[in-house]
């Protein structure tokens, strides 16, 4: 259980359904990103994501490289090791997936992509949000002062690849602000952190719920990737993104009204997904789901999710071939046509069935 009011973001009116959402997500024209979320822990633009053309797609272009699949394959031993690790003592009792295995693992997996291994303590001592929770009240203070410093290092050569490369190379024929920097860094450390966390502990949820489905998993590597694509489209752990509508005409972003593109919606489209409140193994693949957005936003980093996302899945069917039980949770949940579904989490205990 979680108690907590609706954000800012969540109180917007918003944009809902399949289509709607997919037409949106595409139509950066009038559906602008140009604005600055989370005003009460940061006071800077996170890039990308927070940024139309041309200097959207220029910093797209720049960042594409870091989470190819390509580029990721030699990270892909340490994750699948650190997952089987992490998941090991399953085989002897309970386990706290938040803190226990998605904070480690992703902390991890950024450290070694962005070269900065020396930070993973630091890292982890955020708890399971960058934003931190002091007693139900965000704070920011710790992730900037942490971009703060690695920027400054970047500009002197120290701050390991990204921050390195964010100081020295032009983006559009123009070097970055500190400011900018300081926005890519954090974009890579929250959309990276936070959501990836709600998935991995998505999955080991699902695992739980749907134990008919665990001998077909263990044999089968397609119907896991179907696992967790549904587990996805079920879960969306970013449901909600912020836009600008600046009408059909182009009005000035900085009068028109704001709204939220409500991925999770589209994703429990009853008109497109056939009781979307189901973990369905069989959905047709020619229907994605948008839980890493759409269009010129879609997440760059899908690619590394989608890998830590085995390697959990891979490690849990491991140490627990006859499937999970659910001890204790603390989550939020949407209502999708009368059926709770989890949302994200913070605190999740399981056990071997």
């Amino acid at each position: 259980m979680t108690v907590r009011g609706p954000s800012r973001v969540e109180r917007l009116p918003r944009v809902t359904g399949y289509e709607s959402v997919r037409a949106a997500g595409r139509n950066f024209e009038r559906y602008s990103s140009l604005h600055q979320g989370d005003e009460d822990v940061r006071a800077y633009r996170q890039l990308p994501l927070e940024a139309d053309p041309p200097l959207h797609s220029a910093l797209r272009a720049f960042l594409v490289p870091f989470f190819s699949k390509g580029s990721l394959a030699p990270y892909q031993h340490g994750i699948d090791a650190d997952a089987r690790e992490l998941i090991a003592p399953l085989a002897s009792g309970e386990l706290e997936i938040v803190r226990g295995v998605g904070l480690p693992l992703v902390v991890r997996t950024i450290a070694r992509l962005l070269d900065r291994p020396n930070d993973i303590e630091e890292w982890v001592s955020w708890g399971p949000s960058v934003w931190g929770d002091h007693d139900g009240r965000r704070d920011g203070a710790a992730l900037l002062a942490f971009l703060q410093r690695a920027v400054d290092e970047g500009a002197a050569g120290t701050g390991g690849r990204l921050f390195n490369l964010l100081a020295h190379t032009p983006i559009a024929g123009e070097m970055l602000t500190r400011d900018q920097q300081i926005g890519v860094g954090s974009l890579l450390l929250a959309g990276g952190r936070d959501t990836v966390m709600n998935l991995i502990a998505g999955i080991a949820w699902m695992v739980a719920a749907h134990p008919a489905h665990v001998s077909a998993l263990r044999g089968d590597l397609a119907m896991r990737t179907a696992f967790i694509e549904e587990t996805l489209r079920l879960t969306t752990p970013l449901g909600l993104m912020e836009r600008i509508d600046r009408g059909e005409s182009g009005g000035d972003p900085e009068v028109s009204p704001h709204v939220g593109l409500d991925f999770a919606s589209a994703n429990h489209d009853a008109t497109v997904f056939t009781c979307p409140a189901e973990l369905r193994l069989d959905r047709p693949a020619a229907t994605p789901h948008v839980a890493f957005g759409i269009g010129p936003h879609a997440c760059v980093g899908a690619p590394l999710a989608r890998m830590e996302a085995h390697a959990v899945l891979d490690a849990l069917l491991a140490h627990a071939p006859n499937g999970l039980i659910v001890q204790e949770h603390q989550a939020h949940f949407r209502n999708v046509g009368g059926v709770q579904v989890p949302a994200s989490f913070q605190r999740l205990v399981i056990a071997a069935r």
